[in-house]
């Protein structure tokens, strides 16, 4: 979406959950209806002023008028698309199901563990945080300092990825799991 429309968009939805008229919002702005107006169609580009003026109407941040996700609700990720990396002697496949996403800033990985295979990433960047759900399978965890969990098929476990970790398949079938990472800073 341009940086027009996301503007337009975003006066007008902020203008509406807080209940104001048009009206209302072009007086204490400072601006005409009709200016208004224009803007909220993105008939108009605004000046930086007068999207100050409109943002103090609106009693939110200047920056809030200017925010330009582009998120797409539906989105299709297909295996066959994704290349999955061989590690561990082959042992191991990780493959991406979703890339990052700057928006959600969220990442998402299947991760096969063959038999007697091990994952143990690169520590992540701080405050990377990992939801992981074993989808089959029996798998062994070791995180936070050395702790480690015995996490069976359909249970979930969130931990600090920013820290070392581990995945071990200690079972004789292989082990497949979900993996969320989240960076939140």
């Amino acid at each position: 979406m341009d940086l027009n429309r996301a503007v337009a968009e975003n006066i007008k939805r902020i203008r509406k959950s807080k209940k104001m008229s048009m009206e209302r919002t072009a007086a204490i702005a400072g601006v005409s209806r009709s200016m208004l107006g224009q803007i909220e169609r993105g008939e108009a580009n605004p000046s930086v002023a007068i999207l100050s003026k409109i943002a103090a109407a609106l009693k939110v941040p200047a920056d809030s008028l200017l925010e330009n996700d582009d998120f797409t609700s539906l989105l299709l990720s297909r295996e066959l698309d994704n290349k999955p990396q061989r590690l561990d002697g082959g042992k191991v496949s990780l493959r991406p199901s979703f890339s990052f996403d700057p928006i959600t800033k969220i990442e998402t990985f299947f991760l096969d563990l063959y038999i007697s295979g091990r994952y143990a990433p690169e520590v992540s960047v701080p405050g990377c945080v990992c939801w992981a759900t074993v989808l089959s399978g029996t798998v062994d965890l070791t995180a936070e300092g050395g702790e480690s969990c015995r996490l069976l098929e359909r249970d979930a476990l969130r931990f600090a990825a920013d820290q070392p970790y581990s995945f071990e398949n200690q079972a004789n079938a292989t082990a497949r799991l979900l993996l969320i990472y989240q960076y939140r800073k």
